[in-house]
């Protein structure tokens, strides 16, 4: 289960932005996940808790935004891509190599205690 790798980077993360603000805990984190990012967000709330233990994100409420797969299509433009379904356009099949959103795998915001 990588999702325990990711919420350790996340916690390093955190803890930069923590140390920039001159802060000594957090007490809530958002992540944005995209569908296409290889990242389970149930794994990663799971993995978090015994990650966080002892840092200053001890505690901390961890929400995730899931980030559809949008794609563009040559023919329709951007569409929303299901990750069953592959790169291809759900309306005419066309292949959409372009992935216009849903890779992501940020920190999106910090609540410092």
């Amino acid at each position: 289960m990588h999702e325990s790798s990711v919420a350790l980077a996340l916690i390093e993360v955190a803890g930069d932005v923590l140390r920039e603000h001159g802060a000594a805990r957090a007490t809530a984190l958002t992540v944005r996940i995209g569908a296409w990012s290889s990242v389970v967000p149930a794994a990663l709330a799971a993995a978090f808790p015994a990650a966080a233990e002892g840092t200053p994100l001890a505690g901390a409420r961890l929400t995730v935004v899931a980030v559809p797969g949008v794609g563009e299509c040559p023919q329709h433009g951007p569409v929303t891509l299901e990750v069953a379904r592959g790169l291809s356009c759900p309306l005419c099949g066309a292949p959409t190599p372009r992935l216009l959103e849903g890779d992501e795998l940020e920190l999106d915001e910090l609540e410092l205690a």
